[in-house]
């Protein structure tokens, strides 16, 4: 007969609380939780692996500061970015880079942009917390385990990749900056994010904490704990506006391999074809069906004639016979063509918005998002037809003065339209910055150039008639004598507009 072991009932009760009065092998106690809770539950196996970087290879960087963004942001411009990623830590190596030779272990694609939508994340406990925000757990732990509640918003409006899909630790041996590293930054997502401490999770599904909404208005925006990019700006169509839409806010992690990178060894091969392709040696011609080829060379022919539906069908044929390279990608050259079709098809805001996103993968982006604001304002000016809005008909009217002016002579009718659009939106467009030349201009010079339409198409009265309704007034301060104005404003306007300057 098995002996039974009998304790006393002090003892069945001290084991209900887990007290080791009474012998026994117990679970090795942590300390008590600032909730209150047990630190019992530290020592499972979902609290150990709770901040294991390979169950986390997509953590949100909400931890970074604007330097730390900046920073990163600097690095990944030339180069692929390497880690130590360790636990709940993740820390940039810096110094693992050549600077003599940029991209040596490979660079970032161009942005790929997305439709994007505002995501929500909640955290309410410290599981919710390691499972999503696991580079927060040494910042916000304390904060969730003593009962704080959390709840982030993010919008993704594009993704960059690196042209390698795989980082050797051979290929960072030489470099003592790269010790210690363990991953690298395959890719990153783009856009803005918040969070902030909440009493309640059970917000509107479609409601902004954080002020995401239309024109990035919402009445119930609130102050953030931790920020990056403004979701305010995330839904505009200008470059410059865009840039607070372009933070890092989560990284795309792959482990380094062991070894040795077997394109070297391609690399060192005789110059054999075979060779030759294992080494990366690209042909860059662009091979397009002769049909397709047709297609396009047709759609270039009708943009020209300013057929901007017969243009988007013929793109539509050509993309079905190309469908690796359509024009509907901002990557693909042919983006341009198609933005400038949708445009003149009375599509003018999705065109510019394809043709942003096409310049900004060319080498117009390296001057920065106002020239690319000003040169998508200018492609608008010459090609948007329809409906426009307010902005973007000043802007394509005073161009079309403007080559009225001083480049095509335009009938009096053309002039008259062109100059009603700026008329009509002068005072309700304000320039964005003292940089908006064309729609401080457009204000400011349409005394200038709406006359000089007008005589290069023969009608000296109404250029006459128009130079007075927008001639500055101030100009005049210098002439005392009002009685001589209207003779002081006859002789600007016969030196300015000499066609319409009396013979003899």
């Amino acid at each position: 007969m098995t002996p039974r072991l009998l304790l006393p009932a002090s003892c069945l009760l001290s084991l209900l609380v887990v007290a080791p009065a009474c012998g026994g092998r117990l679970p090795k106690s942590e300390p008590t939780r600032e909730s209150g809770q047990s630190g019992l539950m530290n020592e499972t196996f979902a609290a150990k692996n709770a901040c294991n970087p390979d169950n986390h290879l997509r953590p949100f960087i909400i931890e970074w500061d604007a330097t730390d963004r900046s920073s990163f942001e600097s690095y990944a411009a030339n180069d692929v970015v390497v880690v130590r990623y360790e636990g709940c830590n993740m820390v940039v190596l810096e110094e693992c880079r050549n600077d003599s030779v940029r991209g040596e272990q490979g660079a970032y694609k161009p942005v790929e942009w997305t439709s994007g939508a505002l995501e929500k994340i909640n955290i309410s406990n410290e599981g919710e917390l390691s499972a999503k925000l696991p580079l927060s757990v040494g910042t916000l732990g304390g904060r969730v385990s003593g009962g704080e509640k959390f709840s982030m918003e993010y919008y993704v409006a594009g993704t960059r990749t690196s042209t390698r899909p795989t980082v050797y630790r051979d290929d960072l041996k030489d470099n003592p900056g790269c010790e210690g590293a363990t991953h690298f930054v395959y890719g990153y997502n783009l856009g803005a994010f918040a969070l902030g401490s909440v009493n309640e999770l059970n917000v509107e599904a479609n409601a902004s904490l954080y002020g995401f909404g239309v024109d990035g208005k919402n009445s119930r925006k609130r102050s953030a704990d931790k920020q990056g990019g403004d979701l305010g700006t995330c839904k505009s169509d200008a470059a410059t506006e865009v840039e607070g839409c372009k933070s890092p806010i989560r990284l795309t992690l792959r482990p380094i391999r062991d070894g040795e990178n077997p394109e070297v060894a391609a690399m060192q091969a005789p110059d054999t074809p075979e060779a030759m392709n294992a080494a990366g040696m690209v042909n860059l011609k662009m091979e397009i069906s002769e049909l397709a080829r047709s297609h396009y060379e047709s759609a270039q022919a009708k943009l020209t004639a300013r057929d901007g539906k017969g243009c988007l069908r013929e793109l539509d044929q050509y993309d079905k016979l190309e469908p690796k390279r359509k024009s509907t990608d901002p990557k693909v050259f042919f983006s341009d063509t198609r933005a400038k079709c949708l445009m003149l098809a009375g599509k003018c805001d999705p065109g510019k918005g394809l043709l942003r996103k096409n310049y900004e993968n060319t080498n117009m982006a390296s001057f920065g998002p106002e020239h690319v604001d000003k040169a998508v304002d200018h492609a608008a000016s010459l090609h948007c037809q329809g409906k426009m809005n307010p902005r973007d008909e000043l802007i394509q009217g005073f161009t079309e003065l403007t080559l009225g002016a001083n480049v095509t002579k335009k009938s009096g009718k053309e002039c008259e339209a062109a100059y009603e659009k700026v008329k009509r939106n002068a005072k309700a467009v304000k320039p964005k910055d003292d940089e908006d030349h064309m729609v401080i201009q457009a204000s400011r010079d349409l005394y200038a150039f709406a006359p000089l339409c007008f005589a290069r198409a023969g009608d000296c009265d109404r250029a006459w008639e128009v130079f007075q309704a927008h001639f500055p007034k101030e100009r005049l301060e210098h002439v005392p004598d009002k009685s001589q104005h209207p003779s002081v404003i006859r002789s600007m306007f016969e030196a300015m507009v000499t066609k319409c300057k009396p013979k003899g």
